[in-house]
């Protein structure tokens, strides 16, 4: 038995097969306009350009573009220049003559005056330690105060040194929690004898020091 031969299409079926692709393309087109807010910006013009979209749609696609751009961040607000640090006014130190001449000013100034500059030489000069807690390597050197009555101060052995060797010297003065005693350089103790005479409890080769305070009978 011969296989059978297959018929050639005719000239219709091409033809309507033809006008259905082309049909397709033309509902494909027209199904494009409906989603013209999702084409990008060139396919738009290009559709416009060949009359399939309306220029309307294409400029609606433009404008979603113009939108998608991720906009430019904003730049950071530039960070103030850091203040500078408030200066810390040193302590003056005074030669021999303005020394003298604080000195006379005292003499005749009020008491609390004179308290606080005393205290402010303590603060700048002071040779031993405030702190009423005793180093390690610290020894007692003992005074008696004004009153008769002995006293003590823990001292380095370079500051002990100073004293014994009349390079410094005793002092009392008026803290902020009372009559306190500490060591200052010779100059200064001096100085403090000129205003307080009895304030002045160590000093070697000091005529005025050690005095005690006399009480009436």
């Amino acid at each position: 038995m011969s296989p059978r031969k297959s018929k050639p299409r005719s000239s219709k079926a091409k033809g309507k097969s033809a006008g259905k692709r082309s049909a397709g393309k033309r509902s494909g087109g027209s199904g494009g306009s409906s989603r013209s807010s999702g084409l990008t910006l060139d396919f738009a013009a290009k559709l416009a350009a060949a009359g399939l979209v309306s220029e309307a749609e294409a400029d609606a696609a433009a404008k979603q573009k113009q939108a998608a751009k991720p906009k430019p961040a904003p730049k950071p607000a530039p960070k103030p220049a850091p203040k500078p640090a408030p200066s810390i006014a040193k302590p003056k130190v005074l030669g021999p003559g303005a020394l003298a001449a604080e000195v006379r000013r005292l003499q005749s100034a009020g008491k609390a005056d004179r308290y606080d500059t005393i205290r402010r030489w303590f603060e700048r000069s002071r040779l031993d330690s405030a702190s009423s807690i005793p180093a390690e390597n610290t020894e007692p050197f003992h005074f008696t105060t004004a009153h008769g009555q002995l006293a003590r101060l823990y001292l380095e052995p370079k500051v002990r040194a100073q004293v014994v060797g009349g390079h410094a010297g005793i002092v009392a003065h008026m803290s902020n929690h009372g009559l306190a005693h500490g060591v200052l350089p010779r100059d200064l103790a001096e100085a403090v004898h000129k205003i307080f005479p009895l304030w002045l409890r160590v000093l070697k080769d000091h005529e005025g020091a050690g005095k005690y305070e006399e009480t009436t009978q």
